[in-house]
């Protein structure tokens, strides 16, 4: 029987690796060396919106579905145990 934790683990990876890029999409102008924010064109602007984007939508899933995983995995009725 699997429980909802074990269920929630393969999106807590998806949604762990979309933050990382999410995050990376962000700084990467910085960590590259682009000249500085005033004159970047719109393709960097872009890239950077999107990776914000997508690093709060993922940063968003990923607390919901620990959450959800947590509160059903901790509020399930115990089964009763046989002495």
């Amino acid at each position: 029987m699997r429980t909802e934790l074990s269920r929630g683990l393969p999106l807590v990876g998806v949604f762990v690796l979309g933050l990382a890029a999410g995050v990376w999409s962000i700084i990467s102008p910085w960590v590259v060396g682009y000249p500085f924010a005033g004159s970047w064109g719109s393709s960097v602007w872009s890239s950077v919106w999107v990776g914000a984007v997508v690093a709060v939508a993922s940063a968003i899933s990923l607390v919901a579905v620990i959450a959800r995983a947590l509160y059903v995995t901790l509020n399930r009725p115990s089964a009763a145990r046989p002495d």
